[in-house]
């Protein structure tokens, strides 16, 4: 009997010690992570290619400079408030989320559609890029030039990849006798054309990026959807 007795008490510390490193590893793969830390992280998968939080990096410091600068209208002394309003049952904050990892996946695909078909810049579309560059890098808020989440380089070329992107959306929407709008990576011949193709997300790190703190501070951790 004593056998058996210290058998079942050492089976059942076996299985608490199971589970309190299920949860423990559970609880880690739900935290927040330093987007610097993990720039080569796959988060989604286009086509078989796969894309990292350094590619998306530029859309994440995008979105954030936009909702930021209308959460300071908002309520210049608790920008956060904004981050945190619903809007159509979904925080101003996952809206900012899908908005960037939606459009890096649009432009992916059209960046990859004009290299296939041989595409550059001529040079007006160049300096029309030089003067997007300025325009993004003067309209960045101060905290976020100090909290760029990857080099200006990498930002740079970013910025050239969807200078083509948009380069083949016209060459698309004039072939197709559609508005550029409608091939836009919210508009509906670009959902239609989106079906077309394989896309994968990277939830186990894509969920765990905290958009709104990335490149800005606020005093607590934004809200999620569930």
């Amino acid at each position: 009997m004593r056998k058996e007795y210290i058998i079942r008490i050492i089976i059942i510390v076996l299985l608490f010690a199971a589970l309190l490193l299920v949860a423990l590893f559970g609880f880690r793969g739900r935290q927040n992570i330093d987007y610097k830390e993990h720039l080569d992280d796959v988060c989604v998968v286009v086509d078989g290619e796969e894309m990292t939080l350094s590619d998306l990096a530029f859309y994440v410091t995008y979105v954030e400079c936009a909702v930021e600068q209308d959460a300071r209208i908002y309520d210049k002394d608790n920008t956060r408030a904004f981050w945190n309003i619903h809007t159509n049952q979904t925080f101003n904050q996952t809206m900012a989320k899908e908005t960037a990892m939606n459009m890096a996946i649009h432009d992916r695909i059209f960046y990859r559609a004009a290299l296939q078909e041989n595409m550059v810049l001529n040079a007006e579309e160049a300096a029309a890029l030089e003067n997007r560059r300025t325009d993004f890098w003067e309209d960045l808020l101060d905290v976020q030039r100090d909290r760029l989440p990857t080099s200006f380089e990498v930002m740079n070329e970013t910025m050239k990849e969807i200078a083509l992107a948009e380069k083949y959306q016209r060459k698309l929407a004039e072939k197709k006798n559609t508005t550029y709008a409608a091939y836009n990576y919210d508009g509906y011949d670009y959902e239609q054309l989106l079906k077309e193709h394989k896309v994968k997300v990277k939830k186990r790190v894509w969920d765990r990026v905290n958009v709104g703190n990335v490149t800005l501070v606020h005093d607590e951790v934004l809200k999620f959807d569930k």
